[in-house]
């Protein structure tokens, strides 16, 4: 196993600190963490690099637990649900207690998510060996569709946003004729723009311009006391998600299949094993109001869909999450193309990539287990100071991979255009998810054209492709109804009442 060296033993040690650091401090996550770390990857080899990325991805929302549970902010989006009822145990002077269980429960969960990983890469893999270019070509149609109808916020904003990513990825030569184009007599733009900076300017930016504009990470109880943990309440959490086995057992596997579907899982699937969990549970009352269960639940499906989103961006290059298109970067800049052709050349790399998945969960757990009771201290550290340490990192980051101010310079032009999106609600990893999608699409479309003609669309495969795509506009437009809907009738409610008073 490739994996099983100590120079990747050592990027994998060094990694998961990386990550939880990422996942501590609130409002960065795991998109602003792979865009600001993708710069570092640059020139490894694909095996260190890929080691690298997926460990501090992987612990990142075992990091943002710990403010979802101390300051009821999530640390990553996908740890809001573990709000509900972390922050109630938190203020009742039961934080490690929520911690002990969160952690746990997150290590346990990307274990399972990495044990179906596993098992499902042999399965997949003579499937995936069926899929010629005009498949190849709905399936990026797929994940670009998905990612923006069903990846939350406006679909029709999604789409645009997918669009202009698309058009942004055919600047430069075409693939497949060598022609230049939108170059605008730019000798940079010859090669089309850079996957770095658009990363770092749309994801990074934003989140460092709002730390600048005063938005604090630090904080401490409603009352002004100073968090107290201690070691026996943290073991008796980690206790707690092994004794109410089946609700971690349902929520991972839960997590897992979730993340399967591209563009989905993500965010969805804590939210979804927290309703599972409140269902099958015996007390579902105490929900909302500190129950252990409503930790456990969202915890374990948080690390247990990586696993699941890793099996569509490896055996078919369509991202399973909106963080596994700088994942698909990664590989790109580290000379590799997930899809199928991966599976068949590197299916050694891609066990390696669930092992790293087990030993990073596994490691970060145990480190935040182990920092428990100073875990408070952490989170008091000023926005105001982190923001000039993160611009640096971007900056330095942007040039040292090509030696180039100009990559500088646009990490800044798409800054201000993810502000901008971030502003107005258009959907910046579906904009990635085009860019990233841009060559694949052009390339297997001209491919398709050139070798089953007009009708290659009509080979069985790509009609079920086709049928999945037509579905989530669907399940998007249903979706974007009903939430009208009901915003129309939360409107006309507080007209009415504000017409009786």
């Amino acid at each position: 196993m490739n994996f099983a060296r100590w120079d990747v033993l050592l990027v994998l040690l060094a990694a998961v600190p990386v990550g939880l650091l990422f996942g501590v401090l609130p409002g960065l996550g795991g998109l602003v963490a792979l865009s600001v770390l993708l710069p570092l990857v640059y020139g490894m080899e694909p095996i260190v690099g890929l080691a690298f990325l997926l460990a501090s991805y992987a612990v990142v929302s075992t990091g943002g637990s710990v403010t979802a549970i101390l300051l009821g902010i999530p640390g990553s989006p996908s740890n809001a649900a573990t709000i509900i009822d972390g922050y109630v145990l938190s203020r009742r002077g039961r934080a490690g207690y929520a911690l002990g269980a969160a952690l746990s429960s997150s290590a346990l969960g990307g274990l399972i998510g990495a044990v179906v990983l596993f098992a499902l890469l042999p399965v997949v893999r003579p499937v995936v060996m069926s899929f010629g270019s005009p498949e190849t070509f709905f399936l990026a149609l797929l994940g670009i569709s998905y990612l923006a109808m069903l990846g939350g916020g406006s679909p029709i904003k999604g789409l645009a946003a997918g669009a202009l990513g698309l058009f942004l990825g055919t600047f430069g030569y075409q693939s497949t004729t060598g022609v230049p184009r939108f170059w605008m007599d730019i000798d940079y733009l010859l090669d089309g723009f850079r996957l770095i900076p658009l990363a770092l300017g749309m994801f990074a930016i934003p989140e460092i311009v709002d730390l600048m504009s005063g938005r604090s990470i630090a904080a401490r109880r409603p009352d002004g006391r100073p968090m107290e943990i201690t070691h026996k309440q943290v073991w008796l959490g980690a206790r707690a998600s092994v004794v109410r086995k089946w609700v971690l057992i349902r929520s991972s596997v839960l997590g897992v299949f979730l993340g399967l579907i591209p563009g989905v899982g993500s965010e969805t699937a804590p939210f979804v094993t927290y309703g599972a969990a409140k269902q099958a549970s015996k007390r579902p009352y105490q929900f909302g109001k500190g129950s252990i269960e409503g930790v456990i639940g969202p915890e374990g499906s948080n690390n247990a869909k990586d696993g699941g989103a890793l099996v569509p961006t490896l055996a078919f290059g369509v991202p399973g999450s909106s963080a596994m298109v700088l994942l698909i970067g990664g590989f790109l800049l580290l000379g590799l193309q997930p899809g199928p052709k991966f599976l068949q050349d590197h299916m050694d790399m891609a066990y390696g990539l669930a092992f790293v998945l087990v030993g990073a969960n596994l490691i970060g757990s145990l480190v935040l287990l182990l920092l428990a009771k100073h875990l408070a201290k952490i989170t008091l550290l000023p926005g105001h100071m982190l923001a000039p340490i993160l611009l640096t990192l971007v900056v330095v980051g942007a040039y040292s991979t090509n030696n180039n101010f100009t990559d500088v310079l646009f990490v800044f032009i798409f800054g201000a255009v993810g502000i901008g999106m971030k502003a107005y609600g258009f959907s910046r990893p579906a904009l990635l998810l085009g860019f990233v999608l841009a060559p694949l699409l052009e390339t297997y479309l001209y491919i398709s054209l050139n070798t089953y003609g007009n009708w290659f669309f009509l080979r069985p495969i790509c009609l079920v492709l086709a049928l999945f795509i037509v579905g989530g506009a669907v399940m998007a437009g249903i979706k974007s109804h009903k939430e009208h809907k009901e915003l129309k009738a939360e409107k006309a409610l507080k007209q009415q009442e504000g017409s009786n008073s």
